[in-house]
């Protein structure tokens, strides 16, 4: 395997066959950050293209050399995607995480003849911005780092987005509550991300800083725009068609960790799923045992939460009881997690925290 250098980027452009993840054209055209590995330098015939946004892999699925070397530049935790049907079933036996789990996304797309303008008044005491960096990095606003975070990843720097780029937000005098940033762009083409505060979600802030988004975008002179969410993200969904993006394409990507943007996106079933995969994952991969109570937490089963904290306690791994408490009654406040004030829990609590309440 080989770490293309970037003026050998557009050497695996003729790999890539699907059309979903716009980042890794971006990174293959040099106008986002990202790494490419290659099997071969002059003419590669398989690639592992890494951007802020994915991790994808192309080209033939048979050159088992350069596939026994892609876990080496993957994370556990790395998300991939496989460009065509053939790298289905390879992708779990070359990542870290031999029990990878696959999952659905949806890309969407918007062209200005179906665009539908958001043009609902914000609230009282809020304001619509686009996105100044400078002023960014000069305010004391929370959630400001998180978005210069995200804009440094996919960006790079100041100049290129201001240049490729644009975004709007919402905020008060004390916090930013939702913001839409261009994710990348690749000639006529732009992706656009979502995400608002958990704490002010259902007030139409999402939508009002995607329609604004959105125009500037198509000001910029982009003719489309792309909007990748989660299969399971009802409020991503919903917002995007009421924009008028069109779903193009579903798609899979695979996942060490369920694949979710919002507490509520998977049902308690969903969930429960989640928690039987992740117990038997864990028998052979020990650090997904904490992911496997968090989704037996979120899918309300208080006797399954149980058996596999007390199968942890007996290995001599400790937990912290009081966190978990803790973080279920913040579920709870999210309509979560009922079944967690029922006697065994509390009993169990109790044997664990000393003076719990």
């Amino acid at each position: 395997m080989f770490k293309l250098e970037r003026k050998d980027y557009k050497k695996v452009i003729n790999l890539v066959k699907s059309q979903d993840e716009l980042s890794v054209f971006s990174v293959i055209n040099g106008e986002n950050p990202g790494t490419i590995y290659a099997n071969n330098i002059i003419n590669p015939t398989a690639a592992l293209i890494k951007t802020s946004e994915c991790n994808l892999i192309a080209g033939n699925p048979n050159d088992e050399v350069f596939n026994s070397q892609v876990s080496e530049e993957l994370d556990f935790w790395d998300q991939l995607v496989p460009d065509s049907l053939e790298w289905m079933d390879k992708i779990p036996t070359i990542h870290k995480n031999n029990f990878i789990r696959k999952y659905k996304r949806r890309h969407y797309v918007l062209s200005n003849d179906n665009f539908v303008d958001y043009t609902d008044p914000l609230k009282i005491g809020y304001i619509l911005e686009k996105v100044n960096i400078s002023f960014l990095k000069e305010s004391s606003l929370e959630n400001s780092e998180i978005i210069l975070e995200v804009l440094s990843e996919n960006w790079g720097s100041e100049e290129i987005f201001k240049k490729h780029g644009t975004g709007y937000l919402v905020r008060n005098d004390k916090i930013i509550v939702s913001w839409v940033l261009s994710d990348c762009s690749f000639e006529k083409t732009i992706a656009i991300g979502i995400h608002t505060d958990k704490r002010y979600r259902r007030n139409g802030f999402g939508k009002i800083a995607a329609s604004a988004t959105v125009k500037d975008c198509f000001a910029k002179g982009y003719k489309k725009i792309d909007w990748l969410c989660v299969d399971s993200n009802k409020g991503s969904i919903a917002i995007a068609e009421k924009l008028g993006f069109k779903l193009i394409n579903l798609y899979y990507s695979f996942t060490s960790y369920p694949p979710i943007e919002n507490l509520k996106d998977l049902s308690e079933s969903e969930w429960y799923q989640w928690g039987e995969y992740l117990e038997e994952a864990s028998k052979t991969e020990e650090c997904l045992l904490l992911e496997c109570i968090y989704a037996y937490i979120k899918s309300n089963d208080v006797e399954k939460t149980i058996n596999i904290m007390t199968n942890i306690k007996q290995k001599n791994i400790e937990l912290d009881y009081l966190t978990f408490k803790n973080w279920i009654i913040n579920l709870q406040s999210y309509d979560m997690c009922s079944n967690f004030t029922k006697k065994a829990w509390i009993n169990f609590l109790n044997e664990n925290i000393p003076n719990v309440d």
